[in-house]
């Protein structure tokens, strides 16, 4: 049997992404090289390393010689995010609708979704959407469709960690997308793209709300 080792550096990448998608850390915090090594006990390239694959992911900026920073999103970046994310899954749902396709993996998204307790922490639930529509673009079998939302899914999740305080608690964001199984289930074109339409339209001006225009 192979036994997967996770280096240090994988270690730390690990705790650093956690603690972002949870909203540990605030939109624009600086995180020093020199206060990680302190906390972790580990080498200064160690931790470069993980913060350098937190950046290549999008869940960290760093210019050069500087310290990273968690992301800030303004307006503009929410209604960008919105603008690749909108056209891709309403394709993915008519495709749906058309082809009729197994939707097992997407029921068993929504049943994870729906199993987590309002009091999980927040990167459980920020995983938990963003895998609802991960399954939802695989169900759809595009995989250029599917490759292009995974290439914006660690902003998406940041986004949605980011804005932990104004949701009530996972329960409620798991019932959105049993509306939207349903509507899939239900197999009419026009009603299931009027769902996800109100949805992301409505998660967009969610986002539009809270973040202070720059």
């Amino acid at each position: 049997m192979l036994v997967e080792t996770v280096t240090v550096a994988d270690a730390v990448a690990n705790e650093l992404r956690r603690r972002l998608l949870a909203g540990e850390y605030a939109s624009g915090q600086e995180l020093r090289d020199t206060d990680l090594t302190a906390e972790f006990g580990a080498a200064r390239p160690t931790i470069r390393a993980a913060v350098q694959t937190l950046v290549a992911d999008g869940l960290l900026e760093r210019g050069r010689g500087r310290s990273a920073r968690v992301p800030s999103f303004t307006a503009a970046d929410a209604v960008d995010l919105y603008r690749l994310r909108r056209p891709i899954e309403l394709a993915a749902v008519r495709l749906i609708i058309e082809t009729a396709p197994p939707l097992d993996g997407v029921q068993t998204a929504l049943r994870a979704f729906t199993s987590l307790p309002d009091e999980v922490s927040w990167d459980k639930v920020a995983d938990a959407d963003i895998e609802f529509h991960r399954a939802v673009l695989t169900a759809a079998g595009s995989s250029r469709l599917l490759r292009t939302f995974n290439e914006a899914g660690a902003e998406l999740r940041l986004l949605i960690a980011q804005q932990r305080p104004a949701y009530r608690g996972a329960r409620q964001i798991a019932a959105e997308h049993a509306v939207l199984l349903s509507a899939l289930r239900a197999g009419g074109k026009r009603a299931a793209v009027d769902a996800w339409k109100e949805h992301l339209d409505s998660a967009e001006r969610f986002f539009l709300d809270l973040i202070a225009p720059t």
